[in-house]
């Protein structure tokens, strides 16, 4: 058997591209090196683990569904959206905070971010930020696509929940790739029905992920933050 590469041409063109840069500095945000500690935060997932709420792939995927299409994932990409349209939204989002906890969720990771951007790129945010708000400034700053900014955000941010629970749960590597690969176009999904949000779309109906991001806040032991 012959194993046939399909032909690839114009490879040093794509290199140059300002395409190629744009994913390079995403790639380099969204990294797990980036340091803003998101692995430290469980969005609640660990109250919900506990309780055995959630307790195989199947529970996961549900919950990742809830997340993406009724909570904190559409939220956030309206906001992102918004942020480039030239809302200041900073001060609404922490309003929206479901929990003191999601408050210091979004704080840390903005601030963060933000100190990175700072000592590191070079490009400073006001302090206080919430997370989505850090994000859409850089991507402004660095004219950085609407659309691959929040493609990056969503996914780094599913893929951290699905970490949690591969080893919270635990699932194991393989079930938790699995979960990745079923939350795929989902993802595509809500950043298709992107372009038609606006703020009137800005709401949530995911009860158990808000009330157990409180229950987070009273457990005896706790692995993570949030």
């Amino acid at each position: 058997m012959v194993w046939e590469e399909p032909m690839v041409t114009n490879t040093d063109k794509s290199f140059e591209s300002d395409s190629f840069k744009e994913l390079q500095l995403l790639q380099s945000w969204f990294s797990p090196s980036f340091p803003i500690g998101s692995y430290s935060y469980s969005h609640g997932l660990e109250s919900l683990i506990e309780e055995k709420i959630i307790q195989n792939k199947s529970d996961v995927i549900e919950y990742l569904t809830g997340i993406i299409f009724n909570g904190t994932c559409k939220n956030d990409v309206i906001f992102i959206k918004c942020t480039y349209e030239g809302l200041e939204l900073n001060d609404y989002i922490m309003a929206l905070c479901a929990s003191k906890e999601r408050k210091i969720e979004t704080l840390a990771l903005g601030n963060a971010f933000a100190k990175s951007l700072k000592d590191s790129w070079k490009f400073e945010i006001p302090g206080n930020v919430a997370y989505p708000i850090a994000v859409a400034k850089a991507g402004i700053n660095f004219n950085i696509s609407l659309k691959n900014l929040s493609l990056f955000y969503i996914q780094s941010f599913i893929s951290n929940l699905i970490n949690i629970c591969v080893k919270h749960i635990p699932l194991g590597q393989k079930v938790g790739q699995d979960c990745i690969i079923e939350t795929l176009p989902k993802i595509e999904k809500l950043l298709k029905d992107m372009k038609h949000f606006s703020m009137e779309d800005i709401g949530g109906i995911n009860f158990f992920s808000d009330i157990h991001s409180i229950k987070h806040e009273n457990l005896r032991t706790r692995i993570y933050l949030t």
